[in-house]
């Protein structure tokens, strides 16, 4: 659904507020050496950089801000560790090592534990067993009583990579696949409100426009974008606040400028994924 130009304004300079927040974040990391906590943030603002940058069709500002602090050499170090750490299965280096071209994840061995997520990340064209079993999971209503922001974090990865963020349209064997799809998401969202759960919410966001780009999001924008702190960051839980806020805002601040990228461009812009910082 395309928005009126004070509208798109708006959720720009909503973007613009929540990407200095983390612009200040990235000052405070240590230019050469990250620290092991930190590890996993730097991986998570670079995976949003790279999704951010394909919609705009242009370097976002937060790839900007994550290039002038780190040199290349420490960003060749930070690639190596997370093709390193493949094999542990509950780390955020799936996502990243999809964002990878293709000579770079040559090699590269995963064990048969590895999420379904981590597993079409690491594939470039799935196989036919693999594609199955992505349908299967998108298709799978998941019961009430098991929706949590893991579930719905686990099923919005899945569709995401399938869609390699916007990149391509998957090609699914079923066509009532995009429609169970859009279904489970629709309910996913109303969970994330009923809930106030902020990062689920944009996820679905994100993942309602992937499927289709013109489903209105707006009620739903209307929730995540009214939940901003003056400090530009978002909260893990939907509603109004004054009060600054510290690391534990990342995520939810990198999820809901994920989403207001998706809402604003609603399409990739820019060549297949490749990892933005390889270069």
């Amino acid at each position: 659904m395309p928005y009126d130009f004070a509208y798109r304004q708006l959720l720009t300079l909503i973007a613009a507020r929540s990407q200095q927040w983390l612009r200040n974040r990235i000052d405070l990391m240590p230019q050469s050496s990250v620290p092991e906590d930190q590890i996993d943030d730097l991986a998570e603002m670079v995976v949003a950089a790279h999704i951010c940058s394909g919609l705009r069709g242009t370097p976002a500002p937060l790839q900007a801000f994550v290039q002038s602090r780190f040199t290349p050499e420490f960003t060749d170090l930070f690639v190596a560790r997370f093709q390193s750490d493949m094999t542990n299965a509950t780390h955020p280096g799936g996502a990243l090592l999809r964002c990878l071209p293709i000579d770079q994840r040559e090699g590269i061995a995963l064990p048969d534990t590895r999420s379904l997520a981590d597993r079409l990340a690491a594939s470039d064209t799935p196989n036919p067993a693999l594609w199955a079993e992505v349908e299967a999971e998108l298709r799978r209503p998941i019961p009430e009583e098991r929706l949590n922001d893991r579930a719905i974090e686990s099923y919005a990865g899945v569709l995401m990579l399938a869609y390699r963020f916007g990149a391509e349209r998957p090609r699914f064997a079923s066509l009532q696949t995009y429609g169970d799809a859009f279904a489970n998401c629709l309910r996913f969202a109303d969970w994330a409100q009923r809930k106030g759960r902020l990062v689920p919410l944009a996820q679905m966001i994100f993942c309602l426009c992937l499927i289709d780009p013109d489903h209105d999001v707006t009620p739903m924008l209307a929730e995540a974008i009214s939940s901003q702190r003056p400090d530009g960051s978002f909260p893990a839980r939907i509603g109004f606040g004054t009060a600054d806020q510290d690391g534990a805002a990342l995520r939810p601040t990198l999820a809901v400028l994920v989403a207001l990228h998706m809402a604003i461009h609603r399409r990739w812009r820019a060549p297949r994924p490749t990892m933005p910082m390889a270069a």
